[in-house]
């Protein structure tokens, strides 16, 4: 456990720092709080006067709101800090109570630009920084990413030095940017950023930084007149999110290939495949998921009436459906896993239940709950077996867009426990599971949905490096897009014949109504 100083401004820190240092408080011992009563914003009201307006609404939300430090035995120690130009320096004072309480790092939550001196040196200096620094340096957090259409907005946990942005890296995750928005945004970022500081602290341990170059551009504080425009192109984008949940909605269907190499499959078209007829009772079919015979493909039905998925299966070689194995409440995702010759099937039912395994007949009168993960409702859950251990890579109901969770235990029947890693992906291009994970040549690949820009358009292909109880890596080294229809975002791949999803978007009086009678429905369902 590191010994730890925390830097704040006026013995108060923000929520989600709070958050960050809970998150992290089996790695951290924090003996004194050194809290600056002198840090003072230089700000340009005349020039930048609409920005801080928009930050006041967007910036200043639920997680930001400053709270009140409540740390027991912990020294305190009040300081004014030394101004040089925009610099600040912690006194004398100060850093003598540092080096006589042999502190390992320093957290830095408060002041502006820190001054390293020479008693400094030998200590880590860990500092926030939201933006991908490859792309975007400065400042404010998430707002050139969202004028560009950038995918996403990163966030850092960075080890400071005297020269900007030149110090290591130990952390970084990335957020998905809601383009219509500049606080649902915020808030998205803000909420992952609790969980890099543990993950820096194990990467410190490691002696594994991150490597990723700093040379991106560097952005001040926006005038006014950029600010008028980033308000009327969010206005825009509003409108037209509004106006395409109203009015317009995404037609799912599936598609199969034979002998089709998808780690070779740079261009593919869904013409070239072949799609079943959608049984009249249903809008779509998607989240397709072959049985472990490859006799039948599984997939998501979306009851027209309803809206609530259902789980149809259907014959893998006619693609006419056999019959409806589940209904009634929300259904999706219907993976299956063979254990010990038996074929479990694990839909996803988040909607309405803690996760659980179904045994034959599939239609819900056995099941076999998840123990150790009964509080979670789980997103796309995929079990997967290695070295003896099960795996169950998922995201979680709060940010399965941008965040990946893994589990493991010793069998299905035993008690699923929380990886130290978690979330192991923070990414909204690749963090959500797209499949099944797929062994090939002592190799083991993982599908990530990217949903950076619209859900569902698209798979990441990740090679997984290393998966232990202990360990997580994975590279990315490819994608999945189809030219002549938007997706995929499901895909499973059998012996001979490979099958995914995909969407067209179209104009529908109806759209509005089919978002909103899932929620009713499954309210009082």
């Amino acid at each position: 456990m590191l010994k730890a100083a925390l830097i704040v401004d006026g013995n108060s820190i923000k929520r989600w720092q709070k958050e960050a240092l809970d998150y992290s408080c089996d790695l951290l011992d924090i003996v004194i709080i050194l809290s600056c009563k002198n840090t003072v914003p230089k700000r340009k009201y005349f020039k930048n006067f609409i920005y801080y307006v928009v930050n006041f609404f967007t910036l200043k939300n639920k997680y930001t709101k400053i709270i009140s430090l409540d740390l027991k035995d912990v020294n305190f120690l009040e300081f004014e800090s030394i101004y040089d130009g925009d610099w600040q320096k912690i006194p004398s004072s100060a850093l003598d109570k540092i080096r006589t309480l042999e502190i390992d790092i320093i957290l830095k939550f408060g002041m502006n630009l820190l001054r390293i001196d020479e008693e400094l040196n030998n200590l880590k200096i860990f500092s926030y920084h939201h933006g991908d620094p490859s792309l975007f340096r400065g400042r404010p957090a998430g707002f050139y990413e969202l004028l560009q259409l950038n995918n996403s907005v990163g966030t850092i946990v960075q080890e400071l030095s005297n020269k900007i942005d030149a110090g290591k890296i130990w952390a970084i995750g990335h957020s998905k940017v809601y383009h219509y928005s500049y606080k649902k945004t915020a808030i998205n970022f803000f909420s992952n950023s609790k969980f890099l500081l543990r993950k820096s602290l194990l990467n410190l341990k490691h002696n594994t930084p991150v490597e990723i170059l700093c040379d991106g551009t560097l952005y001040k504080l926006p005038d006014n007149l950029l600010v008028l425009k980033f308000l009327i192109l969010i206005s825009i984008r509003k409108f037209k999110h509004l106006i395409y949940g109203c009015f317009f909605e995404k037609k799912w269907n599936i598609v199969t290939y034979e002998d089709r190499n998808i780690f070779e499959s740079k261009q593919m078209e869904v013409k070239s495949g072949t799609s079943p007829k959608i049984d009249s009772r249903y809008s779509f079919y998607a989240d397709p998921q072959f049985s472990s015979s490859a006799s039948i493909i599984r997939v998501e039905a979306l009851n027209s009436l309803n809206g609530v998925g259902e789980i149809l299966e259907i014959d893998s070689t006619s693609l006419q459906t056999r019959k409806r194995l589940l209904k009634g409440r929300h259904f999706a995702y219907p993976q299956s896993i063979c254990v010990n010759d038996e074929e479990f099937l694990f839909p996803e039912v988040a909607a309405h239940s803690s996760p659980y395994l179904l045994r034959q007949p599939f239609d819900g009168s056995r099941k076999l709950f998840l123990k150790g993960i009964e509080k979670y409702r789980i997103i796309d859950g995929t079990l997967f077996k290695k070295d003896d251990t099960f795996y169950l890579f998922c995201g979680l109901n709060l940010n399965a867009s941008d965040c990946l969770y893994l589990f493991y235990a010793n069998s299905i029947e035993q008690e699923f426990n929380w990886h130290p890693l978690n979330p192991i992906i923070i990414n909204p291009i690749k963090a959500r599971m797209g499949g099944r994970i797929v062994s090939l040549n002592d190799k083991y690949y993982r599908f990530g949905q990217n949903n950076a820009y619209e859900y569902g358009n698209g798979l990441t292909v990740c090679e997984i490096t290393k998966l232990t109880t202990t360990e997580y890596e994975e590279k990315e080294i490819g994608t999945l897009r189809f030219l002549d229809a938007n997706g995929p975002h499901t895909v499973d791949i059998s012996k001979n014949q490979s099958v995914f999803d995909f969407y067209t978007v179209s104009f529908s009086f109806l759209a509005l109504y089919r978002r909103i009678i899932p929620k009713i429905f499954s309210k009082y369902s």
